[in-house]
C-alpha cells in the first residue's frame, strides 16, 4: 500500500487589521461601519451606520455554532459566488480565519496558495468576506468561541444534505479538498 505524502504549508497567525483584511472583506469591529445615516431619531446619542453589503441570493439565514479550540491542519477551503458571507465572534473568545482572496475573476478554480493567510479577530470582532474568497469555518483559539454566522438557506441546505465530508459544488458552495486538489494541507504557526 503507498501513502501519498502531502506537503505542508505553515502559515503564521497574525492579527487582523482593516488594511490587512482588505483583499478578503471587510473587518467589522468596535467602530460604526460606513456612518452617517440620516436617521433623525436618537442623533444626541447614537451615531448611525450604512447598511452592510451582506449578500445573498434566495433567503438569508442566520445561525450560531459553537466552535471548541484547537488548531486542526486545514484541509477545506471553499468561496461563494453569490453571497458575502459574514462571521461574527460573540462572547469573550477570539477567533481565526484562514483565507485566499478571490481569484476567480482570473478564471481560476482552486486558491492561492501563497497568499493564504490566518488571521485572528478580537473577541466581538467579525468579518463580511468579498464574493469569492476562499475561507475555512472560523477556528477557536484557546477558550471556545461561538460564532455568528449570516448565511443564505441555499448554503445551509448545500453544506447540510451532505451524506460525508467531501468535495462540493452545490448550492452556491464550492469546497475543495486542499490535499486531493494540491497535494497541502494548512498549519497554522501560532508561536506569535
Amino acid at each position: 500500500m503507498t501513502i501519498s505524502q502531502n506537503k505542508i504549508l505553515k502559515i503564521p497567525v497574525i492579527d487582523a487589521t482593516p488594511e490587512n483584511i482588505k483583499p478578503y472583506g471587510h473587518v467589522l469591529g468596535d467602530d460604526v461601519s460606513k456612518p452617517g445615516l440620516g436617521i433623525p431619531f436618537y442623533q444626541e446619542r447614537v451615531l448611525e451606520g450604512e447598511n452592510i453589503d451582506f449578500t445573498y441570493r434566495g433567503i438569508a439565514t442566520f445561525r450560531t455554532a459553537k466552535i471548541l479550540p484547537g488548531y486542526p491542519p486545514i484541509i477545506w477551503l471553499e468561496r461563494h459566488m453569490h453571497m458575502t458571507q459574514m462571521f461574527i465572534g460573540l462572547g469573550q473568545a477570539p477567533f481565526i480565519m484562514v483565507m485566499a482572496p478571490p481569484n476567480h475573476e482570473n478564471g481560476e478554480n482552486l486558491p492561492t496558495l501563497n497568499q493564504v493567510k490566518a488571521l485572528r479577530f478580537p473577541a466581538g470582532y467579525g468579518l463580511l468576506l468579498h464574493l469569492g474568497t476562499w475561507h475555512d469555518f472560523p477556528i477557536a483559539c484557546d477558550r471556545p468561541v461561538v460564532i455568528l454566522t449570516a448565511n443564505s438557506d441555499e448554503v445551509v441546505t448545500a453544506l447540510s444534505q451532505m451524506q460525508a465530508a467531501d468535495e462540493m459544488n452545490q448550492g452556491d458552495v464550492y469546497k475543495i479538498s486542499l490535499p486531493k486538489r494540491l497535494n497541502y494541507e494548512i498549519h497554522l504557526d501560532i508561536a506569535n
